[in-house]
């Protein structure tokens, strides 16, 4: 039997602690970061000795990994198959990163979407129809852990919070019309997968799922990127500042998710989540949030601001050091979604003003012209 050899497209926050807790969990594994360059490979290599250094805030703990010695750029990949692909980059990099390696991608391949924001798949299916044509097998995950990476040293990661990582199956179904599991569904479909089989084994905490209870769980996380990630980079504060004036920040977050909510609600790809009836054999859904916008924002300010209060969003990191950053993915979505479905502005005006702050600040940004 060959080794199994893990290819993780992109090192950054989600990717840096699942590529160290694969590599501790199963140190005879392949494990193969892709970086996007030969520079920045060897940077990798001569400076920081292709390590990563995880500052855990929960426990006062910092974790060095071992050499990642596999560790290559995107047109030096040498496997001829890639047999599980980890995809962490930012969603708007993902089609690009794909294209040099797509040739060795077939639908015997594991591949995993591991980021902010919702609309990747939509690309990916796009630019690469056979995803669909011939079922590859696509997953997706929801991962709540709260990461930042160091302004000065791209090896370096503050682990804020541990939480969890939701996955779920989304492409290769037997019937692509009827995405709905039983139970017995799920079991064997983790008996039968490598991917899946060492992700819940590895200390992640990763949770898989049905289709449906993964679509509740990425809308839910989606609530808390809509309400976190565009406000911080707007107002350049950490999670935990929302927490000066609590009041006036859940009645922000209760604008937010109630646009959220009632968007994806009315959109045909949700609907049959959003209708689901729990029945014997099938896993139970709770859906209750999407009738109660106010406790959706109070859950949101718990996870977001009190257990990720010590987190620098993803998305002001990418302000600060005046990066591309994923906001068409996350309020933008909401935004584009409404629009597909010709809604009345009024109905996802909140995030269409998240949208619209945050461009104006990444250019004044670009310009120094704000801080």
């Amino acid at each position: 039997m060959s080794t199994p050899t893990f290819h993780i497209l992109g090192l950054g926050s989600m990717g840096s602690i699942i590529a160290y807790a694969l590599q501790q969990k199963y140190p005879t594994y392949n494990i193969v970061p892709l970086l996007r360059s030969d520079t920045k490979v060897q940077q990798f290599k001569e400076k920081y000795d292709s390590k990563l250094t995880l500052h855990r805030q929960y426990n006062n703990k910092t974790d060095i990994s071992n050499s990642f010695e596999l560790t290559t750029d995107l047109n030096n990949v040498k496997e001829t198959h890639i047999d599980n692909l980890i995809i962490t980059t930012k969603t708007f990099q993902t089609i690009e990163a794909l294209k040099p390696i797509w040739n060795k991608i077939d639908k015997n391949t594991n591949i995993i979407l591991i980021q902010n924001g919702i609309g990747t798949y939509d690309i990916l299916v796009e630019e690469f129809p056979e995803i669909k044509s011939k079922k590859f097998k696509i997953f997706q995950g929801v991962i709540a852990h709260a990461v930042f990476g160091s302004s000065n040293n791209f090896s370096e990661f503050y682990h804020a919070a541990f939480l969890d990582l939701k996955v779920a199956q989304i492409n290769g179904f037997k019937d692509e019309n009827n995405k709905i599991q039983s139970i017995a569904d799920v079991e064997d479909m983790i008996n039968h997968n490598e991917l899946l089989m060492t992700l819940k084994e590895i200390d992640i905490d990763c949770k898989v799922m049905s289709y449906q209870e993964l679509i509740i769980g990425q809308i839910k996380k989606f609530c808390i990127n809509c309400c976190i990630n565009g406000w911080t980079s707007i107002l350049n504060c950490m999670n935990g500042d929302f927490s000066y004036d609590k009041d006036a920040t859940l009645e922000l977050f209760e604008q937010t998710v109630e646009e959220v909510i009632k968007v994806f609600s009315k959109s045909p790809d949700y609907k049959k989540v959003f209708d689901y009836e729990n029945k014997e054999g099938m896993p139970l859904l709770d859906v209750t949030f999407k009738d109660d916008y106010r406790m959706l924002a109070e859950w949101v300010y718990q996870i977001g601001v009190v257990d990720c209060g010590g987190n620098s969003s993803s998305m002001r990191q990418d302000v600060i050091n005046k990066r591309g950053t994923e906001i068409d993915f996350i309020n933008g979505y909401v935004v584009k979604l409404g629009k597909k479905m010709e809604l009345s502005p009024s109905e996802y005006k909140v995030n269409h003003i998240v949208v619209n702050l945050h461009k104006l600040k990444c250019e004044m940004i670009k310009h120094d012209g704000a801080n």
